[in-house]
């Protein structure tokens, strides 16, 4: 039962809150990866309580058109949390939006567009306070073996802090994540460096999108995510210019 002393609506206010509620990964701390492996992170559809520092959007309203390039959708739309637990066949599968194939030898969550799933998308909300040199990667897997065949075009974006667009990272665009008909093997590797706009900050949020293709739209998932700092090797003359300061140290010390 509500408390009466709370309107109906602040309620649902609070609900929603809730429900969008999440941590921002601390890099500093190591890195942000996913397999799917634990299929009971996500066992309840549309929560994503389980999965710390990941949502998925379905992505309403984002675009008014079919066959839209992801890397133009810099908006952030409804936001409308979305996860459809416990998938068992990309193959049989036509609801538009973002699943969890937990039945796959292989589980994977994954997104495809449709009429209604404008623009599917999955969020990664990093903490990046102290540390630079941000890399992510992830494999976009092909599932759908079925007569479906379109061009899955996939974007990578990001945003530092909590409004405005995003940013297409350009390095991190998929023509065409998919093949077929009939055809589920498919794996592309993704693997950019993030730009030195998300150093240092308490709020990046980082998405991976596509949109609503022309012909029947393939079920593509988001697999191995690795989101990290890497450290900076020096190039060969940056160590000679390093090793000429200190020769340069050393004899100053020495004439003293």
């Amino acid at each position: 039962m509500l408390p009466s002393s709370l309107p109906l609506i602040l309620w649902a206010t609070l609900a929603g809150t809730a429900l969008h509620a999440q941590i921002f990964h601390d890099l500093s701390s190591g890195a942000l990866t996913e397999d799917w492996s634990n299929t009971s992170a996500i066992a309840t559809t549309d929560d994503w309580s389980g999965v710390a520092s990941i949502r998925g959007y379905r992505g309403d309203a984002l675009t008014g058109s079919v066959g839209t390039d992801p890397q133009l959708i810099v908006g952030v739309g409804t936001e409308l949390l979305d996860v459809n637990a416990n998938g068992t066949n990309p193959s049989g599968s036509s609801t538009g939006g973002v699943t969890e194939f937990a039945a796959l030898a292989d589980p994977v969550v994954a997104f495809q567009g449709s009429a209604t799933a404008d623009a599917p998308n999955l969020v990664f909300f990093l903490n990046t306070l102290g540390v630079s040199n941000i890399s992510v990667s992830y494999d976009l897997r092909d599932l759908d073996g079925s007569v479906d065949n379109s061009i899955q075009p996939v974007a990578l974006q990001y945003r530092v802090g909590a409004e405005g667009s995003f940013i297409n990272v350009p390095a991190g665009f998929v023509a065409d994540a998919s093949a077929g008909p009939d055809l589920a093997v498919l794996v592309t590797p993704v693997s950019v460096m993030l730009p030195a706009a998300v150093n240092n900050q308490a709020q990046v949020y980082v998405r991976v999108i596509t949109a609503n293709a022309l012909g029947n739209d393939e079920w593509i998932g988001v697999d191995n995510l690795k989101i990290e700092t890497l450290a900076v090797v020096p190039e060969p003359h940056e160590w000679a210019a390093v090793a000429g300061a200190g020769l340069m140290v050393f004899a100053v010390w020495r004439r003293r």
